[in-house]
């Protein structure tokens, strides 16, 4: 197997995620050889990495864009009663 380097790792989460199932895939082989088998441990930690650093900048924006939304004066709670429902 040839090594990866980061350049050749996807960068998008959904590309990461893709690439660390078929890692986990190959890894869950039992007649891999332990060479084959540490190196895709390797680059399995690496799309770990690029996956969580993709899921904290997703929190950190949606945390910005909540700041960015006014809280209503008053709150009314939701109630079914409110709604005309016909059986």
């Amino acid at each position: 197997m040839a090594k990866k380097t980061k350049e050749e790792l996807p960068t998008d989460l959904e590309g990461a995620l893709k690439s660390l199932e078929k890692a986990v895939e190959r890894l869950e082989k039992p007649d891999l050889p332990l060479e084959e088998s540490i190196e895709l441990f390797e680059e399995g930690t690496k799309l770990s990495e690029i996956c969580y650093s993709k899921l904290q900048e997703a929190e950190k924006k949606v945390e910005i864009l909540l700041k960015k939304v006014p809280e209503p004066s008053s709150r009314d709670d939701f109630q079914a009663q409110d709604f005309d429902v016909k059986d």
